[in-house]
C-alpha cells in the first residue's frame, strides 16, 4: 500500500558506477551482473573547449541556527507523544486497529495485520481506507468496502479490484507535540542530553549540506565543460546509450514489480516526455564520457590507488578488484580513468 520512489539517471554518476543513479554513495539495489548491459564503445569526436580555470560558483555550505532548529522541530512533529482520547477519531489522530483484507472473500497477502498504528490522512493506504475510519470509536467494527487503484505496483492481481477490509479500532489516540528535553532524547536517539544530540544533529546538516554543495558545484562545472566542447559523429552512441538507459531504468522497475507503463502513470508522465528525457541524459551522458576521455589524455592523466579506491565506493564494495568483478576490467578502468578526469577538472577550477 506504499508508494513507488523515483529511478533516475544522471551522466557524473554514470561516468563512475555500473547502474547509474543521482548522487554518490547511495544506497540503490543493483542489478545483478548477468543483468547489467553490456559496455558500449562510445564512438564520436571532441574538440575541447576550455576546461581549465572554468568559473564556478562556490555553492553555500553553512548550517544555520534557524535551520537546526527547523531540524529539531520536525523531529519534534515527526516523534509525537501519543495520549488516548475518549471520542471518534479525527484526521491526524492515530487510531491503533485490526484489519483483514478480503477479495471474494478470501485473504489476501498483504492484506492483514494486528495493532498497527495508522494515522488518519497520512495517505498511507489505499483511498477510502482512512476516510473510513475518521468518526470511529474505540472498539467499533467496520466493514470498508473499497477498490484497489490500477494500477496497483505492489500487488498488480489486485489493481482495479473490489475489497472489503474488515477492521477493528483497538483505540483512538491523538498527538501532542512533545517538549524538547533530555526524556524525549533518550526515547529517540541513542543520546543522553540535548545538547549532545543538538550537536549531533547540527554534524549531520553540515554534512548534508556539503554533499549538496559538492555536487551543485559539479553539476555546474561539468555542465559548463561539456558545454565549452565541440562533437561530431555521435549520433550512433547516443542512440546506444539511450537505448541502455531505458533498458536499465526498466530491468529496475522490474524487480519491484512495476512496467513502465505504470511507472509513467504513477509520476503522470507521457511516454514522449520520458523518451525526450531519457534521450536528452543520453546525449549527455555520451558527450561527458568524450570529453572525459579527452581531458585524461591531453593531460596524460595516471590512474592512482585513490581513484580506485573512489570507484570501490561508488559502487559501494570494498575494493577495485570488486568492481572488476562486477563491471569487467574495461569498465572498471573507465570508471577509475573518468574519476581521475573529474578530479583533474574540480582542481582546476576557480570557486568564486
Amino acid at each position: 500500500m506504499r508508494r513507488y520512489v523515483k529511478i533516475l539517471a544522471c551522466g557524473i554518476a554514470a561516468a563512475l558506477v555500473l547502474a547509474s543513479g543521482c548522487g554518490k554513495g547511495q544506497n540503490e539495489e543493483t542489478a545483478s551482473q548477468e543483468e547489467t548491459a553490456e559496455s558500449t564503445e562510445i564512438s564520436g569526436q571532441v574538440e575541447l573547449g576550455q576546461y581549465k580555470g572554468v568559473e564556478i560558483e562556490k555553492a553555500d555550505r553553512t548550517v544555520t541556527d534557524e535551520e537546526v532548529q527547523d531540524a529539531v522541530t520536525s523531529r519534534l512533529e515527526a516523534n509525537p507523544d501519543l495520549v488516548e482520547v475518549d471520542r471518534p477519531a479525527q484526521n491526524g489522530d492515530t487510531v491503533n486497529i485490526d484489519f483483514v483484507g478480503l477479495h471474494d472473500g478470501v485473504a489476501f497477502d498483504g492484506g492483514t495485520a494486528e495493532g498497527y498504528d495508522l494515522v488518519l490522512g497520512s495517505g498511507s493506504f489505499i483511498d477510502g481506507f482512512e476516510d473510513g475510519l475518521v468518526g470511529a470509536v474505540k472498539g467499533q467494527e467496520l466493514s470498508l468496502e473499497l477498490t484497489f487503484p490500477d494500477p496497483y505496483q505492489n500487488n498488480p492481481d489486485l489493481a482495479g479490484e473490489d475489497v472489503v477490509f474488515d477492521v477493528t479500532v483497538n483505540r483512538v489516540e491523538e498527538s501532542h507535540t512533545p517538549e524538547l528535553n533530555d526524556a524525549f532524547v533518550q526515547r529517540i536517539s541513542d543520546f543522553d542530553t540535548v545538547d549532545a544530540w543538538e550537536a549531533d544533529l547540527r554534524s549531520q546538516l553540515e554534512e548534508a549540506k556539503a554533499q549538496q554543495a559538492d555536487t551543485q558545484e559539479e553539476n555546474e562545472l561539468f555542465d559548463a565543460v561539456v558545454a565549452n566542447a565541440t562533437f561530431t559523429g555521435i549520433d550512433s552512441s547516443v542512440e546506444a546509450e539511450y537505448e541502455r538507459l531505458t533498458e536499465q531504468n526498466e530491468n529496475l522497475l522490474a524487480l519491484q514489480g512495476v512496467t513502465l507503463d505504470q511507472y509513467l502513470s504513477i509520476f503522470g508522465v507521457d511516454q514522449a516526455t520520458y523518451e525526450e528525457s531519457m534521450h536528452n541524459q543520453a546525449d549527455y551522458n555520451v558527450k561527458l564520457e568524450l570529453v572525459l576521455q579527452a581531458v585524461f589524455d591531453q593531460e596524460n592523466l595516471e590512474i592512482g590507488d585513490e581513484a580506485r579506491q573512489a570507484v570501490a565506493e561508488a559502487n559501494g564494495v570494498e575494493d577495485f578488484d570488486s568492481v572488476i568483478d562486477l563491471a569487467g576490467e574495461t569498465d572498471a578502468e573507465r570508471f577509475a580513468r573518468n574519476w581521475t578526469a573529474m578530479k583533474f577538472l574540480k582542481d582546476n577550477a576557480v570557486y568564486k
